[in-house]
């Protein structure tokens, strides 16, 4: 097992264990990792480690620890679909717009255990469905969103809409009610800046 090393900023370095593998590679810095997270060449569920954390654990537990990721679970949201959405978001993105924040779905039909998330960037509003064969974004630049609604469906669960026309209306449910009513708020101030 190779070491962690921090460099001469003290920045946390970090070794990977691939699935199926039985020597770590690294160190890598954070910045390193998320290119690896965004390049597909690491999944969510390989290893990782670094000083302090006492034992290799699952990225998707841990890389709450890359800043970036960890403000967007604040309200309950299950890390490893934000990772996802942040790494789906991330490679369409450009480097002068920011994700705000990440919303994931508590729960879908009864057969199916995909769920979607809406990210909310200053640029656009992302629906990214989770397909049986990886992700589908739907980009939705602000200048194009007429308004934004939510509802409490009950049971701590709320529906997260938009309206992109007349008669194209866009319907996220059974979404944490706190994620919900963070969604409406940031997408009103995103909408009232734009216009």
């Amino acid at each position: 097992m190779s070491e962690l090393q921090t460099d001469s900023a003290n920045e946390l370095t970090f070794s990977i264990l691939r699935r199926g593998e039985r020597d770590p590679e690294g160190p890598y810095s954070e910045h390193d990792l998320l290119a690896l997270l965004n390049d597909r060449k690491i999944s969510v569920h390989d290893m990782v480690y670094y000083e302090g954390i006492g034992e290799w654990k699952p990225i998707h537990e841990v890389f709450e620890v890359q800043e970036q990721i960890s403000h967007f679970v604040d309200d309950g949201q299950d890390t490893e679909k934000v990772g996802i959405a942040f790494r789906e978001v991330s490679n369409v993105i450009g480097e002068t717009e920011d994700i705000y924040y990440i919303a994931v779905q508590a729960k879908v039909g009864l057969l199916s255990k995909t769920k979607q998330c809406v990210v909310i960037t200053d640029k656009h509003i992302f629906i990214l469905n989770e397909k049986r064969v990886g992700y589908e974004l739907e980009a939705h630049p602000w200048k194009s969103v007429m308004n934004t609604l939510m509802r409490d469906e009950g049971k701590g669960l709320g529906t997260f809409s938009l309206l992109l026309g007349a008669d194209n209306r866009y319907d996220v449910n059974h979404i944490p009610l706190k994620q919900v009513q963070r969604l409406f708020q940031l997408s009103q101030e995103m909408k009232d800046s734009v216009g």
